[in-house]
């Protein structure tokens, strides 16, 4: 390759890498828990609130009860959905922005009042948008600037990957340890990284295209509307005076567990308008399994959308997006790479800061710059380390706000902006950072331990979630702490390196 063209793709693959690791890091630190989204919901609401004996949960329960808790509840836009496993906790959307939280097992009722929201809840719209609308175009450009890095990256060390492709420099220098751990960590996570980018790109542009065609046709309300979106037809002479209820709705739901046995509800619609129909779609532990069905108001079967090749592409995606191409088994994968791919940034990061800082230290842009990219990546973790110990140690029975929630992530990213002016040098503030994520990632199991020494009591059908839900905050603890390690290492030793060239460098000008 001639050398122009690949100083230049070393620019390029270096400067969209900062800014692409600086939006996606807290976007994959964020993902990576979410891949056991609804164990750590119930990690939340893991302890009893009272001596009182278990209920049992189902959805006909839940159901019942939101009937008579929520105002008009029959006769608005209703989706609720929960973890198929036990039935513990459901999200109700209400309308297009009102979202709700209901503990089946307390019989309460969180969001109607003030805007709470679980902090798993919470993660997850901090992964798809940072909670804003902007957010989606932002994330949508950084996953395609993710790709071009990645693409960048195996052509720049093209030559290198056939001929020494085991090359592991673990011994030599350091400058080659810390460049052949973000190849090799790279190298780990290539189709990952490829997959995410275009997945997440495709999702967050489609959105930005399709939800104001969506809402074209949603004024209509006609036919063509509910036919393109794959919605029955309207029957002949249906009763548009039947009224919903609450034993109505469950008979639906007992039709659907009856006539698919395998499947597992896992969400449930209501739709008010032009005319009253019901949705249920359930899943299986198998990858691929999933049956829809439409019932009138009367428990009616109406219709079972076909499943067309366009469909299947699109769920195969999102398969692919959220880990359950191998069924749950993919979750344990799909966290290992991503904690590599954060890995993968965090070094590639760090590495940049630290072979610019002998000579640009004092410079205001190189101070915002490193501002910028260690309150990003290395306070990413931290952020949400704390967002996660706040929520254990503050939210005892019910979810915080969500402007608390807010505060807690967007305040550690700017306090630990703000560390870099009080430490002088990369490694120190980078440190101090993945350290403290450590020791609150850590924090974590040992506040439940202490929990079950004192005598409080757990439901009994959540002992499983917690534990593997410590075991993912464990191993960020890992990572966090291997990462502190490694920071401090590299970066003396590239710092040296860096000084001992500048008098060669100086002679070749």
């Amino acid at each position: 390759m001639d050398k122009k063209i690949l100083t230049r793709l070393t620019k390029q693959h270096s400067v969209l890498g900062a800014v692409s690791a600086c939006i996606l890091t807290i976007v994959f630190v964020c993902g990576s828990l979410l891949f056991f989204r609804g164990q750590l919901l119930n990690w939340q609401f893991a302890w009893q609130q009272d001596s009182q004996l278990e209920r049992s949960m189902s959805w006909q329960t839940a159901v019942t009860d939101l009937t008579e808790k929520v105002p008009d509840f029959v006769n608005q836009r209703i989706t609720l959905t929960t973890d198929p496993d036990h039935n513990h906790l459901f999200q109700i959307y209400v309308g297009h922005d009102d979202r709700l939280l209901y503990n089946n097992q307390t019989q309460q009722l969180f969001g109607q009042d003030t805007a709470q929201q679980a902090a798993s809840d919470f993660l997850y719209f901090w992964h798809i948008n940072f909670t804003t609308h902007i957010g989606t175009d932002i994330i949508a450009i950084a996953c395609i600037l993710l790709m071009m890095v990645t693409i960048s990256g195996i052509w720049i060390r093209w030559k290198d990957l056939v001929k020494k492709f085991h090359q592991y420099r673990a011994k030599g220098k350091s400058r080659d340890v810390f460049k052949d751990s973000h190849v090799l960590l790279g190298l780990g996570v290539l189709l990952f990284m490829l997959m995410y980018g275009w997945s997440s790109a495709y999702f967050n542009v489609g959105y930005e295209i399709n939800e104001p065609v969506y809402h074209k046709y949603a004024d209509k309300s006609g036919k063509s509307y509910f036919e393109e979106l794959g919605f029955p037809r309207k029957p002949e002479n249906y009763d548009m005076e039947a009224v919903l209820t609450a034993e109505r709705l469950n008979q639906v739901i007992t039709d659907f567990q009856q006539a698919y046995p395998i499947m597992r509800i896992a969400r449930f619609d209501i739709y008010p308008r032009p005319w009253k129909r019901l949705r249920v779609s359930g899943e299986s532990d198998r990858s691929f399994e999933f049956v829809t069905a439409f019932y009138d108001v009367h428990g009616n079967l109406l219709y079972e959308p076909k499943r067309k090749p366009i469909n299947d592409v699109y769920n195969i995606m999102i398969q692919l997006h959220e880990g359950h191409l191998l069924g749950k088994s993919s979750h344990l994968l799909y966290f290992v790479l991503s904690m590599m791919a954060i890995a993968a940034m965090l070094i590639g990061n760090l590495y940049w800061l630290a072979i610019r800082e002998p000579k640009r230290a004092g410079q205001a842009l190189f101070k915002l710059q490193r501002a910028c990219l260690e309150a990003s990546t290395c306070g990413a973790l931290l952020s949400v380390a704390l967002l996660l110990v706040c929520t254990r140690l503050f939210s005892q029975g019910e979810p915080l706000t969500m402007l608390t929630n807010q505060l807690i992530v967007v305040g550690g990213l700017l306090c630990c902006g703000l560390l870099t002016c009080y430490f002088k040098q990369v490694k120190d503030s980078a440190h101090a950072m993945l350290q403290g994520a450590g020791v609150l990632f850590l924090l974590l199991p040992c506040i439940d331990v202490i929990r079950l020494v004192l005598g409080h009591e757990l439901y009994s059908f959540v002992a499983r979630d917690l534990i593997t839900v410590h075991i993912a905050f464990v191993a960020l603890a890992g990572l966090s702490f291997g990462m502190a390690t490694v920071v401090v290492r590299v970066t003396d030793k590239v710092k040296k390196r860096t000084i001992e060239l500048e008098p060669v460098n100086d002679r070749l000008a």
